[in-house]
């Protein structure tokens, strides 16, 4: 166990600050006697692995073994890296019975600090460590539900530092084997050599466009297509030269060459004047870069002047964005002109560009919006705090009965600074200190009941089943629906005080009514698209052929009705000189006038925790934020359920930019593109394959339309989005970014 399994992946901490970090392998073993969870007496246990601060116990990564079934002594084998610093971090091992139909049983754990384990060293056998299974905490019974030990193997991973480049380097194109995550290996891949002798110093073994092997002399600075021998050189020795050489070959980043009948040539123009151990040499866009072989780095700047090299045609290579790739990686381009990467430190291949996935490159877990963290902490420090209060409120409730105990519990509140104060949760009948886990579940489980249209209170939208909007007949289904919606506003406003999310998405219109801000025709697309498709024709045709008055019929429970949209409405027709009026009224009846009531009681419950001034410097996008979160984003589910149209497929290079664009950004970031084009964030429980349109089932679209000049737009009925064909990876995402986050102000954009 001398080094890291080659596609092993590092977990836990990833900071650009790397000092003081270094890598802990840990090997979960087996589990023995565990505690029996089920009247058959089995458990299917899995051990979750957190990777914890000492100071505050705030977790910083988390990883879960599979789970082994019917068994009360499993056994798991499965190895993991993390990244640590050993001063400031602990891991913590939970043992859990899965169950797919309530909460995984806690079955144990075990703590861990990291000062003194051992180091793995080559002449040192380290054996694995038993450990006894202890509770969370030592309250009542809890102790008896407990047993059993977990045997894990931990030893830090031995740092050799800077390896030798004749350990690593040589032969290291003549041992590669080319190894795709995506499933997929590029084409053209690097042929095994492994029968030739090692090359000389100095040379370097490449590929062309076609996949022809040929050899770079740096010594010499030529290229042949015969492969040198070490017996026919007089080079015997390493010099400077040749282990730079050696070091450009791992780190360089190649050059696509034309079908010549000889080999490409390697850059050298001006090279002479560089500074002694830099050379140069040229993207595959075009661009020159430069490298450093006494630092061992890579740069745009020219170490003559200072300057950065041009970019051809003016446009910027994703580095501008992303940063340099990590140490030991290459970005090549294939023969059908798409990038892929090189990882020489496990010798695999990929598509994905590896700085995708590295959080401090691709972007933390922060919110989309530019400013919203800024937003956020002032909205935090603008909370106003309770004084002369209890030091917690304590709720007893039962699970069967969760509405009703919350419900009767939260209404008898008068001074509603008291829910402002600590959340003390129990449940009846289960032993157990609220810490803060408790408190987050019956937010969960109770959202998961208020918002159930079972109750009548809220519906789902008429574009699918995830979305949620005020049932305007509540007062039919409940004489005391508004009591029931400011007890809804009330628990809303203590989820955002005490930083909880509610289990639940509205339409875009309920956000902007909490904000107090207009909704408008676009707002109505998301909502209900048989609405939005006549008020669009009637904007953009003469209405009176339809002989309309600003009147309206509805039907309430099979109850038909005639609602007046302003006084003796019907008898006033609409024209093409008034219909603006007519559609704003329509957009406010739908939205507004028919639940104005369930939201001023809504409104009223929030607003006695959270002043109602104080969330307006949220938009409705950030608002969904802050009350209920996001859905981690499945970029692979989402990719797999996406329908294209036009001349675009799935290999087109602008969906490969797309794509690329999209595991680029955050989750959040995400999310913003999912409302954009779909009117919510809200992914369906069983994935992308169950989003839903105007008309039933409808997947994520991607249609080809207009010109580069254009910003992407979307359409919310479809759940479509037009996208331009760009003339590059950058330019694509600048004007989708501009699109999302400037919504309706970019022209293109409808």
């Amino acid at each position: 166990m001398a080094e890291a399994a080659a596609n092993e992946q590092i977990h836990g901490y990833h900071d650009n600050d790397s000092s003081d970090t270094c890598h802990l392998r840990i090997i979960i073993i087996n589990g023995k006697s565990l505690a029996k969870k089920d009247i058959f007496g089995a458990s299917d246990p899995y051990v979750r692995i957190d990777l914890n601060t000492i100071n505050g116990d705030i977790n910083i990564d988390s990883v879960l073994t599979k789970t082994k079934k019917k068994t009360l002594n499993p056994t798991w084998n499965e190895e993991f890296v993390f990244r640590v610093k050993p001063s400031e971090h602990k891991l913590v091992f939970q043992v859990f019975d899965e169950n797919r139909l309530t909460r995984d049983d806690f079955l144990g754990m075990v703590e861990l600090t990291l000062n003194n384990l051992p180091t793995e060293q080559e002449d040192t056998t380290i054996s694995p460590q038993s450990y006894s299974l202890r509770p969370r905490r030592s309250v009542g019974s809890a102790k008896s539900r407990i047993k059993g030990t977990l045997e894990i193997y931990h030893a830090f991973i031995h740092e050799t530092g800077e390896t030798s480049e004749s350990d690593t380097i040589d032969g290291e194109w003549e041992h590669m084997e080319t190894v795709s995550r995506m499933g997929e290996t590029p084409t053209g891949q690097f042929p095994s050599s492994v029968n030739h002798e090692p090359l000389p110093s100095g040379w370097e073994e490449r590929q062309d466009a076609n996949g022809r092997t040929y050899y770079v002399n740096h010594t010499a600075r030529t290229t042949q297509w015969e492969r040198p021998l070490v017996s026919a050189t007089n080079n015997s020795n390493v010099n400077v030269e040749a282990a730079a050489s050696d070091f450009q070959r791992r780190f360089h980043i190649s050059v696509d060459e034309s079908d010549s009948g000889r080999p490409p040539v390697t850059p050298r123009s001006d090279e002479d004047a560089l500074p002694p151990n830099w050379s140069m040499q040229v993207a595959p866009n075009g661009r020159t870069f430069f490298i450093d072989h006494a630092a061992r780095r890579t740069t745009w700047i020219d170490p003559r002047n200072g300057r950065a090299s041009p970019m051809p045609n003016q446009t910027r290579r994703v580095e501008d964005d992303l940063g340099p790739l990590p140490e030991g990686w290459e970005e090549r381009v294939h023969t059908d002109g798409r990038v892929f990467y090189i990882d020489h430190n496990t010798r695999t291949t990929q598509w994905e560009d590896p700085r995708l996935s590295n959080p401090n490159i691709a972007g933390q877990a922060v919110p989309y919006s530019r400013d919203y963290k800024q937003k956020y902490e002032y909205f935090k420090s603008h909370i106003r705090k309770p004084t002369n209060v209890p030091n917690k409120f304590e709720i007893r409730i039962r699970r069967s009965s969760i509405l009703e105990d919350s419900y009767r519990i939260i209404n008898s509140v008068t001074k509603t600074d008291l829910l402002k104060t600590k959340l003390w949760v129990e449940f009846e009948g289960e032993t157990g200190l609220d810490y803060g886990g408790l408190a987050r579940e019956w937010f969960y489980l109770l959202s998961k009941e208020m918002f159930n249209p079972y109750y009548g209170l809220f519906e789902y939208s008429a574009m699918d089943n995830y979305t949620l909007q005020i049932n305007n007949g509540s007062g039919l289904c409940n004489e005391e629906h508004l009591s029931y919606f400011k007890f809804i506003g009330r628990i809303a406003g203590m989820a955002v005080y005490h930083g909880k999310l509610l289990d639940a998405f509205f339409i875009r219109p309920f956000y902007k009514m909490m904000l107090q801000k207009p909704i408008d025709l676009k707002d109505m697309e998301s909502v209900d698209t048989e609405y939005y498709n006549s008020l669009m024709w009637i904007k953009e045709n003469d209405p009176r052929q339809l002989e309309l008055t600003f009147s309206l019929d509805e039907d309430t429970f099979g109850q038909k009705s005639q609602h007046e949209l302003k006084p003796g409405g019907s008898n006033i027709e609409v024209t093409d000189e008034n219909k603006d009026e007519y559609i704003k009224l329509v957009i406010e009846w739908r939205f507004v006038a028919r639940v104005k009531e369930q939201m001023s009681s809504f409104l009223d419950g929030f607003g006695s925790i959270i002043p109602l001034n104080l969330i307006k410097i949220f938009d409705e996008h950030e608002l969904e934020l802050l009350m209920c979160g996001i859905q981690n984003i499945d970029v692979k589910d989402w990719r797999e359920n996406t329908l294209y149209k036009g001349d675009y497929h799935q290999n087109h290079i602008i969906i490969q930019w797309f794509w690329r664009a999209v595991l680029s950004f955050s989750n959040e970031m995400r999310s913003r593109l999912l409302q954009f084009v779909t009117g919510t964030s809200r992914v369906p429980m069983n994935g992308f394959k169950e989003l839903y349109g105007s008309n039933g089932p409808q997947m994520f679209t991607i249609e080809k339309w207009g010109t580069p000049n254009n910003y992407p737009r979307a359409h919310t009925c479809f759940n479509r989005l037009d996208l331009p064909p760009y003339e590059g990876y950058v330019q694509l995402k600048d004007k989708l970014v501009k699109a999302i986050e400037g919504s309706q102000g970019f022209a293109g954009v409808d």
